[in-house]
Formats: C-alpha cells, sequence, structure tokens
C-alpha cells in the first residue's frame, strides 16, 4: 500500500501489508533504535526503495497510541494522522 504523511512530504511511500510477526519483529528493531538490523529485515521486500525503508523506519510507534513527533497520546488506529500534529503514526497494537 502508499502511505503519505503530510507533515514530512506530499510523496507517497510504499509500505508493505506487513504480517502480525513481522511487525512484532519490527516493533522490537524500533524499540532497540537499531535500524541496520531494520533495513536487513526489510531486505526481503522487494520493491522498497532506501528512502520506503526510512519512511517505514520513521513512523512506527515505540509506544502503542503515542504520536511520534508531538507525544499525544491517545491515538486508537493502526495507521493514523495525529490530530495535533498531523504526522503519520504506524500505531500498531500488538
Amino acid at each position: 500500500m502508499k502511505r503519505n504523511c503530510p507533515k514530512c512530504s506530499s510523496v507517497s511511500y510504499t509500505v508493505p501489508e506487513f504480517t502480525l510477526d513481522e511487525k512484532r519483529l519490527l516493533l522490537k528493531i524500533k524499540s532497540q533504535n537499531d535500524l541496520p538490523q531494520f533495513i536487513q529485515t526489510l531486505k526481503p521486500f522487494k520493491d522498497l526503495t532506501s528512502i520506503d525503508v526510512k519512511f517505514n523506519w520513521m513512523h512506527i510507534n515505540v509506544e502503542y497510541g503515542k504520536c511520534n513527533r508531538c507525544n499525544v497520546n491517545y491515538l486508537n488506529k493502526e495507521y493514523i494522522l495525529c490530530p495535533k500534529c498531523n504526522a503519520l503514526n504506524f500505531n500498531w497494537s500488538l
């Protein structure tokens, strides 16, 4: 699927349809702040460019319900624009 973040850019980037196990793994890697491992994990997704990978990295919430950018703490959908700052959040409830 294509997603965009109005806060970052008007360009849309590829976000794969991750399985639950992939989401768990990516969230774990993100919480450890391990970008090289994140890149390695996404290598099998051949349709992703480097900028797509970075886009995915930047928008995953480490804490469910909390905006990555402004720390609003009431987000309640999986892929949601923050109502305060308009940043896209991958708000995975795992």
